[in-house]
């Protein structure tokens, strides 16, 4: 009786690991780029894989998508297996917010949305790993995470909507992993758009000051 009991319990356990160890390869486990909870669950403190963004210089409210392309400084090809992708308003870096616990641990809002997704094995992130941190996402897409382990190299591109209405300054928000636990990520330094409306308003109110 007591093996059996020893069996069944062993036979859960297993279960369990299994089904935490295939999580990860399906998607992020949070909402949020928290540098100390990312490093805590690869194992390893974050390295650097080399990458950086590259962004247009602004978007329209509402307007085409736009690309958003994770590539290498020095341009050589690197390969990576999994991600997290968000947009926020505001210039700084959201994963700077949630170290310094600024606004309760980093931007509220996610906003626009990233486009044709499931091409690229990525899928949006579970609403309820956003809801348990208090991020309030404008679409459904506004996060998105990968589906299964990626065979993904750079350069990579994803494409992002952006919202109907003027948010000002945007800032991209993106990490990336090489694997599983253990294998080196990075957060890649975010890069900021700026709103074509904005930039044409402040245009426009400088050319009445002149005349004025």
């Amino acid at each position: 009786m007591q093996f059996l009991q020893y069996y069944h319990l062993t036979t859960i356990l297993l279960s369990l690991l299994s089904l935490t160890a295939t999580c990860l390869p399906n998607g992020a486990p949070r909402c949020k780029i928290t540098e100390s909870i990312i490093a805590q669950g690869h194992k390893i403190p974050q390295g650097s894989l080399g990458l950086v963004m590259k962004l247009p210089a602004s978007y329209t409210p509402g307007g085409a998508p736009i690309p958003i392309t994770i590539t290498s400084a020095n341009g050589a090809a690197v390969k990576f297996a999994g991600i997290l992708a968000y947009v926020t308003t505001g210039g700084t870096q959201d994963s700077v917010l949630t170290a310094s616990k600024v606004g309760g641990g980093g931007a509220v809002a996610h906003v626009g949305r990233f486009r044709r997704i499931h091409a690229q094995q990525l899928r949006p992130q579970t609403a309820a790993l956003c809801t348990a941190v208090n991020v309030k996402n404008s679409h459904a897409k506004s996060t998105v995470t990968h589906s299964v382990p990626l065979n993904a190299t750079t350069p990579f591109t994803i494409m992002w909507s952006p919202p109907r209405r003027d948010k000002g300054v945007v800032t991209v928000n993106v990490v990336v992993s090489s694997g599983s636990s253990k294998s080196p990520w990075q957060i890649v330094p975010s890069g900021q758009i700026w709103s074509r409306a904005r930039h044409a308003n402040t245009a426009k109110k400088a050319t009445v000051s002149k005349k004025a």
